[in-house]
């Protein structure tokens, strides 16, 4: 879920896009982010973004749980952290992209593939399934721009990251020319979040739009959109809310 990092308590985050929508070739995407690059228009004076590494895990574990959000599947390595320029030790906000297995894949030995395909729960999703998650600021850091810089990122990475052999250090420039290229292409992921409905205009302005039905809500992502909902409503008073990017209003560099 997306917390402090946008001046929210959330209680999980991630998303999916209503209806329709052009179909997508499934592509692999690797897992690996890019190192600390060159700063981009949305990025922030003072503010480094980078990899997570293992060494963050701890202040991650302990931000998110802070926060009263999923703590589950917090692997440092898919993580962009953003740290003070000035003291790169200072962890200053984060959050992760969260790769979802689409089981009725497994091979045809599996025994959990087979009762997923034997009861028709294929996926009702295209392309990869990624979820936009644990995206946190640190509260005097809120309002700065620090979330949503993180954010872009990792949409970003979700795209560059889409072609095989991509360069995960390369320039501003070249990862640009990546990402049109990818958006031209339909090589895209199914990228959603799990927020509080009080935060979706955060989201909306990075492309995503609120899923109208459960029905639209990808099968994986169910089961944590209702405990985050009975969390939202005891700790909050307010309702969880699933969203998916829609490429096509996605804004881009």
């Amino acid at each position: 879920m997306a917390s402090l990092a946008v001046h929210l308590r959330s209680p999980f985050v991630g998303s999916r896009r209503g209806i329709g929508g052009a179909p997508q070739r499934r592509r692999t995407l690797t897992r690996t982010f890019s190192q600390p690059r060159a700063a981009a228009a949305h990025d922030v004076p003072g503010v480094t973004l980078r990899k997570g590494v293992s060494a963050d895990l701890e202040t991650i574990r302990e931000s998110v749980c802070r926060e009263k959000m999923n703590p589950l599947g917090l692997d440092p390595s898919r993580f962009v952290v953003a740290v003070d320029s000035n003291d790169p030790s200072s962890i200053i906000g984060f959050g992760q992209l969260k790769p979802w297995e689409s089981l009725s894949n497994r091979p045809g030995d599996d025994v959990l593939g087979n009762v997923i395909r034997q009861l028709r729960l294929t996926p009702n999703w295209t392309g990869e399934l990624l979820e936009l998650s644990s995206l946190v600021v640190v509260p005097e850091k809120r309002g700065k721009g620090v979330g949503r810089a993180v954010a872009r990122r990792l949409v970003e990475e979700a795209v560059v990251q889409l072609g095989d052999g991509s360069d995960s250090n390369a320039n501003d420039a070249s990862q640009g020319d990546t990402i049109r290229q990818n958006l031209r292409s339909q090589t895209l992921p199914t990228l959603c979040l799990l927020t509080l409905n009080s935060t979706t205009s955060f989201y909306e302005k990075l492309g995503f739009s609120k899923i109208v039905s459960n029905e639209y809500v990808p099968r994986p992502l169910r089961a944590e959109l209702f405990l985050g909902g009975v969390v939202a409503r005891i700790a909050v008073g307010d309702e969880c809310v699933a969203m998916k990017m829609d490429w096509e209003r996605w804004p881009g560099e």
